[in-house]
């Protein structure tokens, strides 16, 4: 499997964020409800059961829902993980390196709402965040990867979604 590249990542971002006719303030009810059906999908290609949540740049939840056998905790964690990757601006996988004894933000994922696991991503474009979303019901891995497929899906069809500034 290939390695991410965090630094390529970021010039990808600022270059199509040059790129972006218009400033968007959010994802619209259409647009979350076109990256749910396509979480949806991708998680349905791997066989996973998840829950999606889809929340706004303030961390109010627009969208949400539940595949059938998906595990109970996932319920709350994919809620935590959306509102989490607003709250921060930054993916949830990379706040869990930020926790541990001498990191930046050590003892923050004792905070209540906070969720330190995989799966949830910030939603920006053109440098604006737009909203965030969490996915969980597999492992970190599997959440991450149908997270991110659906994000690349999405910003084929729409337009950019990038998960960093």
């Amino acid at each position: 499997m290939a390695t991410h590249n965090a630094a390529l990542d970021n010039w990808i971002n600022d270059a199509i964020a040059t790129q972006l006719p218009e400033r968007r303030m959010s994802l619209s009810l259409d647009e979350g409800e076109l990256l749910a059906k396509l979480v949806r999908e991708a998680a349905t290609a791997c066989n996973v059961p998840i829950v999606f949540s889809l929340v706004d740049a303030f961390g109010h939840q627009r969208l949400f829902f539940s595949m059938d056998h998906a595990l109970l905790i996932s319920h709350t964690l994919a809620p935590q993980k959306a509102w989490t990757a607003v709250a921060l601006k930054m993916a949830t996988h990379e706040l869990a390196k930020q926790v541990q004894p001498g990191g930046e933000l050590y003892g923050l994922d004792k905070e209540k709402e906070i969720c330190c696991f995989g799966g949830g991503f910030p939603c920006w474009s053109g440098g604006r965040l737009l909203g965030g979303i969490g996915v969980s019901g597999g492992s970190v891995e599997d959440d991450m990867r149908i997270a991110r497929q659906a994000l690349a899906r999405f910003s084929a069809l729409r337009y950019p979604l990038a998960t960093t500034r």
